[in-house]
């Protein structure tokens, strides 16, 4: 906001995240860039990942933590769920799995109680 504030009208207001100094969108490959040599730079301290999974983590996250796949679509930029749903089945699947597992334990409270 200060630099947008600086250079006044030569702002480029591409409403990017990730912008060069006057606003304009980066080329995708300087962030990446960027990514890497930080990730090796710090290598003592965070395994090696990239931008892209970090974006399947972010999510596999929403999906386990219930959030609904039209809203996980979204904010992932994709046209549809079917997209997403494609990409996450494993996630979908885990998230199905531990939905009838909690349904279960609510159903059948005293189920672990007797066993042993």
């Amino acid at each position: 906001m200060e630099q947008r504030l600086r250079i006044g009208d030569r702002w480029a207001n591409s409403e990017k995240i990730f912008t060069t100094d006057e606003g304009k969108p980066l080329h995708p490959d300087t962030l990446s860039r960027w990514f890497s040599k930080f990730i090796k730079e710090h290598s003592d301290q965070l395994p090696p990942i990239t931008i892209h999974s970090l974006r399947h983590t972010n999510a596999t996250l929403q999906i386990a933590g219930g959030v609904p796949l039209t809203t996980v679509a979204k904010r992932l930029g994709h046209a549809d769920t079917v997209t997403t749903s494609k990409i996450y089945a494993h996630a979908i699947k885990s998230a199905d799995e531990a939905a009838a597992e909690t349904l279960e334990n609510l159903l059948t409270p005293n189920k672990n109680r007797h066993a042993g």
